[in-house]
């Protein structure tokens, strides 16, 4: 497997990158129907859904190791820039390596390595919410330096109790689940398409 990144890898990862943030915008702006805290905890979530779609488009096809860790790098330093503190970027970087690492192993084209970097990889927009019960005060702190109102930072924050963290990594894991199979399927059925019927006009 080669690791460097040619000039239409790098083309690639760059749309990869874009789709995968209309994805998590996508899933923030459906999670405020249905989370009235403003929290967007169930954000992660859709996002582990909505882009299961361009993971299994462009990872079988970028298939080059840092293009994964790149992207997931990427959605982290979002939230810095967002002005979160700078541990909302570790979920980003820690997955996005683990993500990358699990679909080299099948060489970036094997199904099951595939769904298991794409579960893995469903943990990289978290940083926002563990944030609130890892770094609480530094949490509230950066929501005060950005001019929230007390109000708003009691409205918008999660109990700290076992049965909101718990339910919360439950509903990304179970996304990030739903996620690499929906995956699978579309780039079995339709992604693989187009390039098996170049090979039957070869043939």
């Amino acid at each position: 497997m080669r690791l460097e990144m040619t000039k239409e890898t790098s083309k690639q990862t760059a749309l990869f990158a874009l789709s995968y943030f209309l994805m998590m915008t996508l899933a923030a702006l459906l999670s405020r129907f249905v989370d009235q805290s403003g929290a967007k905890i169930y954000a992660p979530a859709l996002t582990a859904i909505f882009g299961a779609i361009p993971y299994f488009y462009f990872v079988p096809r970028i298939a080059r190791f840092g293009a994964i860790s790149l992207v997931g790098l990427l959605m982290g330093s979002f939230f810095l820039l967002t002005g979160h503190i700078y541990l909302a970027l570790l979920p980003g970087l820690i997955f996005g390596l683990l993500a990358d690492g699990l679909a080299y192993l099948g060489s970036y084209q094997k199904k099951v390595y595939n769904q298991l970097s794409m579960l893995c990889f469903s943990f990289v927009t978290t940083g926002p919410i563990l944030l609130m019960w890892l770094a609480r005060d530094s949490y509230i702190a950066s929501l005060v330096a950005r001019g929230k109102s007390s109000d708003y930072i009691n409205h918008v924050l999660l109990p700290t109790d076992a049965r909101t963290i718990s339910s919360f990594l439950l509903s990304v894991l179970i996304s990030g689940a739903i996620g690499a199979l929906l995956g699978s399927l579309i780039s079995k059925y339709i992604f693989l398409k187009p390039k098996k019927l170049e090979q039957d006009q070869e043939d």
